[in-house]
């Protein structure tokens, strides 16, 4: 049997001989022989004591230099930074954009995710192979298309029952301007929307701060703190000072949706990798897509 022991940290089993867990980066102390346990070969069936519910192979991405906590600031902050920045220049140089209709709005949010993607690659740099290395296996595309009807399932549901509850079907202000921009310009919308935007997301809150969490506290609560996150990422806080409760009632409604989501995505992260959970972020995104696009495209046959 291969001898084995738990991480100091996070409690999953390694390699006794290695001196840093290869799942949260802890080093480990030193430690007497009861601490070194065997593990069960693969054919044995394994004591139903053991069974954790985080206890699969994890495989969160840990980048050194402290990467993965300023991949989250620049994919947070920095989307709105440079979304000010633009704006900026968009009013200082053309009087027609700066009016901010459709077409400027458009520009402005394909502008700042490129712009933004621009920059995760440039702090990325040398460990991107480390990053995309999943996207060369054949299961994560298969695990990827299944979360991502998981991911689609579950979120519907939710949004169907609270649907009941509040007696409102809308979209909040994310996904109206969202659908906006989409029939105008659809082909940038399934490049940005659906592809560059799920992958900006996914390294900024998986890579970047469901793994700076999770290496420093238990995964619950690496779960929680970004689920919520992302979750009110796509919430207007504006609807908070308006007069109309309609409005504060559509977002409130639609975030336990987003929350989930969140939630769901963490864990395919968590679970199955990057490129998983990308795949899942992706397919969710670029069916939402092509459902707005669909009714209109029936209309103008």
């Amino acid at each position: 049997m291969n001898e084995k022991r738990k991480c100091q940290k996070c409690g999953l089993l390694i390699d006794s001989d290695l001196d840093t867990c290869p799942y949260c980066g802890y080093k480990q102390e030193k430690i007497d022989e009861n601490n070194v346990i065997d593990v069960t070969p693969i054919n044995e069936t394994p004591s139903k004591n053991k069974v954790n519910v985080f206890a699969f192979n994890r495989k969160d991405i840990y980048l050194n230099k402290n990467k993965n906590i300023i991949l989250f600031f620049v994919g947070f902050l920095g989307l709105q930074i440079i979304s000010f920045l633009i704006s900026i220049i968009m009013l200082t140089t053309n009087e027609y954009l700066a009016t901010f209709g459709l077409t400027g709005v458009s520009i402005l949010n394909f502008s700042t995710y490129f712009v933004t993607a621009g920059a995760i690659i440039l702090i990325i740099n040398n460990d991107l192979l480390t990053v995309f290395s999943s996207f060369k296996e054949k299961r994560t595309y298969i695990y990827g298309v299944s979360y991502g009807l998981i991911l689609i399932i579950i979120s519907s549901f939710v949004s169907f029952i609270m649907n009941l509850i509040t007696q409102n079907n809308q979209v909040n202000a994310n996904e109206t301007g969202i659908n906006s921009i989409t029939l105008s310009f659809p082909f940038l919308s399934f490049i940005v929307f659906g592809i560059l935007g799920p992958l900006v997301e996914e390294i900024t809150y998986r890579i970047g701060l469901f793994s700076s969490f999770s290496k420093r506290l238990k995964p619950i609560w690496a779960y929680i703190i970004t689920c919520l996150i992302f979750g009110f990422l796509h919430f207007d806080f504006t609807s908070l000072f308006s007069n109309d409760i309609n409005t504060l009632i559509v977002e409130f409604s639609n975030l336990p949706s987003y929350i989930v989501s969140g939630l769901l995505l963490c864990y395919f992260y968590h679970k199955e990798g990057f490129g998983a959970s990308s795949i899942a972020h992706i397919f969710n995104n670029c069916l939402s897509l092509l459902l707005t696009l669909i009714p209109s495209f029936l209309s103008i046959n």
